[in-house]
């Protein structure tokens, strides 16, 4: 009997204990959900496949682990204009417009990146030995769209080099033609209308059909040059700052998946976008297909810099705002950290760290 009585109070006390567990991992639960989720705005591209760390952060739910609470928001037009009066908090969009904004007065900061690269140098494959060398472009005739990218990179490479790209100077070493659209640049070169022409990675096989050749992609010109950035407006970096310090700690972490898990990757972006396989894996992780093209989160304000230097140049914006008033790396930099902090000698976050040092504080 007095066994019996000894393992039903054993019994007894075992449940008591895993009821006292459930409870304590069911407040914990309770005050987990409790938690208020900061909310962010952010201005997202349709095109995934040119947004692949918020697109993985978004899908796998980092954003909610980190603390967010996202509210993505289809980039259209006049998107850059609906940030500049705080319709939204954050947006991912060309560097171009985020600087000559932000240059004019727009109270807009630059606080990371999405795309670098992506650009294709090509000419007329007769052409393909004369203009191999960029020191033997004098006299060319260059087709950019105007404001792009391409210009300003084109022109500060050239720069580089001490070639005279001033229209008003009578000794001029290259000319630059503008033109409204890639596929109207590359008719310009096959028709001879211009000696040289800058085309996205995506015209790469129409290139090859009509028989004109790539000479190099553009990050031959200027490595790992600067496109796509992410833009805050403002008074939201100001007041939001702690959820602009989560939605990049959610972005490292996408970034490092992108890095090391190449084919759950690919199979995501090809749910996402229902483009093909190899397309997608080509954007995503073939250099020599996609003209160098990459996705870091870093702001980059070494890269940014060049590009709006030239922009002052060139008199595209003015010359009184400073870029140091127009990037802001400090919550990427604080969400790196943390993440660093968290993961001690993660070999991907500890390199990122190595990157943010370079491509920021060693100017």
């Amino acid at each position: 009997m007095k066994n019996k009585n000894g393992s039903a109070n054993k019994k007894t006390g075992i449940l008591a204990i895993l009821m006292v567990g459930l409870v304590g991992f069911s407040c914990t639960k309770k005050a987990e959900s409790a938690v208020k989720k900061e909310p962010l705005n952010i201005l997202y591209s349709s095109s995934v496949i040119s947004v692949p760390a918020v697109a993985i952060a978004k899908e796998k739910h980092y954003f909610e682990e980190e603390g967010l609470a996202p509210n993505f928001i289809i980039l259209a037009s006049g998107a850059i204009e609906a940030l500049s009066i705080g319709k939204a908090d954050v947006m991912l969009t060309g560097i171009i417009p985020s600087l000559s904004f932000a240059a004019q007065g727009s109270d807009i900061k630059i606080v990371g990146g999405t795309i670098s690269g992506g650009n294709f140098v090509f000419t007329k494959s007769e052409n393909a030995t004369k203009y191999a060398r960029l020191a033997d472009w004098k006299g060319a005739r260059l087709g950019t769209v105007r404001l792009s990218t391409s210009e300003m990179v084109s022109r500060y490479a050239l720069g580089q080099l001490g070639l005279n790209m001033d229209a008003k100077s009578s000794k001029q070493d290259i000319t630059f033609v503008e033109i409204d659209n890639y596929a109207n640049i590359i008719e310009g070169v096959r028709k001879g209308q211009v000696d040289i022409g800058f085309v996205s990675y995506e015209y790469r096989e129409a290139l090859q059909d009509l028989g004109l050749a790539i000479l190099f992609p553009m990050t031959d010109m200027y490595h790992n040059y600067v496109c796509c950035r992410e833009t805050a407006y403002g008074p939201s970096l100001r007041d939001k700052r702690s959820a602009f310090v989560k939605f990049f700690k959610a972005q490292i972490r996408a970034y490092k998946d992108y890095l090391e898990k190449e084919d759950e990757i690919v199979s995501l972006f090809v749910k996402l976008s229902s483009q093909e396989p190899d397309f997608v894996r080509n954007a995503l992780y073939s250099p020599e297909k996609s003209a160098g093209r990459t996705y870091h989160p870093d702001p980059d304000l070494k890269r940014t810099s060049a590009v709006y230097s030239t922009l002052q140049q060139y008199n595209y914006v003015p010359l009184e705002t400073k870029i140091t008033d127009i990037v802001d790396y400090s919550p990427y930099k604080d969400a790196l950290d943390e993440i660093v902090k968290q993961y001690p000698g993660d070999p991907v976050y500890t390199q990122m760290l190595a990157d943010f040092t370079a491509n920021n504080i060693s100017l």
